[in-house]
């Protein structure tokens, strides 16, 4: 870059400013984060276009808590971003980093920094209200309009009183301007079953042919992002926009530098996202509604030809894809793919190394088939709909076309989907090639009984390249946890990265030697069930003081349940239980115990040990029950733990080590939030002492002061 010189000035101004403004005091880290992610992205070769040429795209910075992570990409990235002319992506795994961006770090970098920048959140379209479909549920006197039936499971859908009034309101409130249409904006919690049906996808909607487009949230809100030069969004927006193409909902990759805060969680929310499912039963509803959707559009069309042949065309898909259904209900129901007797809720058969019989290849490819054919001529429905909301074609009033524009949209995708499914369990993996996970999994709730077909990549590397890495100008990877037993090896090789890409890892500057790790003589090894929340429950009440705020983590809800039902009455009545009312309730109900000076403890799984924020006396012992491994008998994980055994590799030291020192570091880190705070870790597995890989665990760990029994 041509004038790099003058953008570092820029930067090294808009941070002595801040610095100033804000009273903060400099940080080495922060600074070294800075100059790090500045250098990277300024080092980027692009062409007379302004597209980048080199292969090394990204920046890794791992920063740890304290570090003032947020304030350095920020202040480094937003003049480069303009500099250059390309939009900065912010994009976070949770709501509650999101909204601290947004709400809290966004503004104060803009009003002290004396930088000039616009900003906004971009949400997904399913967090917007849809105005048409409002107008038509409220429209047809208490019931949704018929043809919304091709949209869900919603052709008997009544109107009850209280969404009656909830969307009579929401009128009110979007004409007085008093709303936007945002789900999140809305003054209550809104319940999924009465935001459901007035929300929208991609599919569903009618875009610049709907008669409500200049009344649309969604657009409105797009149109800010057109622009701002900052947007922050999260993992699942960015990988939904990927999915799509890249630049139909946020800004094309090409032109875009991406900051990936909470990066770890990068590679696990693109397998989600590539991940196909599907019900049998569900299936099978789904051919017989779109069969009675397509019935009532032809009494209702009147234009004749080409309506009439695709339907007919849709139909005998249909009456074809039953019958083979039959065929794959009936293959499936083998002794060795149905659960034991007894189930209670869910069970999964995960297909070895992803190989599926012959058999089912052959019958998921002739699905596929037939699957590829009917959204081609579901599509051109769709297509013919938008003639006739056009003006182009006769054959239906607007306001109807415009439904049905919307619905055939809808059945479109969801066709596409069930193909990729199909053609997933086609697919023959080839020797040497990463095989896709394949599993079975049998559904029996009270709200469910069904047999599941499942897909997915085990890896995201190669999505990763395809999609992002190769497409985009520049992306920032940052984290408190981005490296593994103190190596970068995890990350690149699950996101696909460049080996040469661009590595830093920044202490914190916390003084862990305050606070103490320890080890007691009540840690055992975990064995049997029961022997080893007896221990537990021994171990706890030996270590908690009930005067104190202590958060306990569990790996497995029935072993905290158990321990929860072991605990006499004084205990249980400190102790908040994840499960029991919402995260945020039971995080207020903790701090206000402490703040009257009352003891508490907090029990909680895997995400009590990540991105709650307890400082002070809200958190002075963080108790660790269990060593967090992965649980073994999860489909995807452990396809990919077969895959590296037979590939050679040891799985468990590839795989399941790294992956629990991330997790051990990021529950540790729970205690120690603010530079001040200080306190206690103590853990109840002695593995951590007695094996090798407990070793491993133990160094990767900040250097609290140390205390084994």
């Amino acid at each position: 870059m041509s004038d790099s010189v003058s953008v570092k000035q820029d930067i090294q101004q808009l941070y002595r400013q801040l610095i100033k403004q804000l009273d903060l005091k400099p940080r080495w880290g922060q600074k070294q984060m800075i100059a790090t992610v500045a250098n990277h992205f300024l080092a980027i070769d692009m062409d007379a276009d302004g597209h980048r040429r080199d292969d090394n795209p990204v920046c890794l910075v791992e920063a740890g808590t304290g570090t003032g992570k947020t304030l350095a990409y920020m202040v480094a990235c937003l003049p480069i971003a303009k500099a250059l002319d390309k939009k900065l992506v912010i994009s976070t795994a949770t709501i509650a980093l999101q909204e601290q961006i947004v709400q809290k770090d966004l503004p104060a970098l803009k009003k002290h920094g004396g930088y000039d920048f616009d900003f906004q959140l971009a949400k997904g379209r399913r967090r917007y209200l849809c105005v048409s479909r409002l107008d038509q549920a409220l429209s047809q006197n208490a019931a949704i309009d018929p043809t919304q039936a091709l949209f869900e499971d919603e052709l008997a859908l009544k109107l009850d009183a209280q969404q009656q009034t909830l969307y009579k309101d929401m009128v009110v409130q979007l004409g007085s301007n008093q709303w936007d249409g945002d789900r999140d904006a809305w003054k209550d919690s809104l319940a999924e079953d009465h935001w459901r049906p007035i929300t929208t996808d991609h599919k569903g909607c009618t875009n610049r042919r709907c008669s409500h487009f200049s009344q649309c949230p969604f657009f409105k809100a797009r149109d800010g992002l057109e622009q701002s030069d900052c947007i922050v969004t999260n993992h699942d927006l960015v990988l939904a926009d990927l999915a799509l193409g890249g630049g139909a909902i946020l800004p094309a990759p090409e032109d875009t530098i991406y900051i990936f805060d909470e990066g770890h969680h990068l590679a696990d929310k693109t397998l989600k996202q590539f991940t196909h499912q599907q019900g049998i039963r569900q299936l099978s509803r789904w051919y017989g509604q779109t069969r009675s959707g397509l019935k009532k559009f032809l009494k209702e069309w009147q234009g004749g030809g080409k309506g009439a042949q695709l339907s007919g065309q849709v139909k005998d898909h249909l009456q074809g894809l039953e019958q083979q259904l039959i065929s794959v209900e009936q293959f499936l129901d083998q002794s060795a793919f149905r659960p034991q007797d007894g189930y209670q809720q869910q069970e999964n058969y995960r297909f070895s190394q992803g190989i599926v019989p012959t058999e089912l290849v052959q019958i998921s490819h002739d699905m596929g088939l037939s699957s590829a054919r009917l959204a081609r001529d579901l599509g051109a429905l769709h297509a013919l709909m938008d003639d006739v909301v056009k003006g182009d074609q006769n054959g239906l009033p607007k306001d109807q076309a415009e439904n049905y524009l919307a619905a055939f949209g809808v059945l479109q995708q969801n066709a596409e989907q069930q193909l990729s499914l199909w053609q997933a369990y086609a697919k023959v993996d080839q020797e040497g090639e990463v095989p896709m996970a394949r599993w079975l999994q049998y559904w029996q709730t009270p709200e469910r009984v069904d047999l599941e077909m499942s897909a997915s990549p085990i890896m995201a590397a190669e999505l990763l390249q395809k999609n992002l890495w190769q497409r985009c100008y520049g992306a920032l990877l940052t984290s408190a946890t981005l490296t593994a037993l103190g190596r970068f090896d995890r990350i690149i090789t699950h996101a696909g990265l460049n080996p040469s890409s661009t590595m830093l890892a920044v202490a914190s500057p916390f003084d862990f030697s305050k606070s103490q790790i320890c080890v007691p003589k009540e840690a055992i090894e975990p064995g049997p069930e029961g022997v080893f929340v007896d221990h537990l429950i021994v171990g706890l009440k030996a270590q908690l003081n009930q005067a104190e705020a202590s958060l306990v983590l569990f790996t497995s809800r029935r072993v905290m349940q158990l321990v929860f039902e072991g605990m006499d009455g004084l205990w249980q009545d400190l102790i908040l239980q994840q499960g029991e009312s919402s995260k945020q309730r039971l995080l207020d109900q903790h701090k206000q115990r402490i703040d009257e000076g009352e003891g508490s403890i907090l029990f909680g799984l895997a995400s009590f040990a990540e991105g709650i924020d307890l400082p002070g006396n809200y958190l002075t012992h963080v108790v660790i029950t269990r060593l967090p491994f992965t649980v073994p008998d999860r489909p995807v994980p452990s396809a990919l733990a077969e895959w590296i055994e037979k590939s050679g590799g040891n799985s468990f030291a590839e795989l399941s080590v790294p992956e629990a020192s991330v997790r051990l570091v990021q529950a540790t880190g729970r205690l120690l939030r603010k530079e001040e705070d200080k306190g206690r870790i103590t853990i109840l597995d002695k593995r951590i002492l007695s094996k090798r890989y407990g070793q491993q665990l133990l160094q990767a760990l900040p250097p609290y002061h140390r205390q084994f029994s």
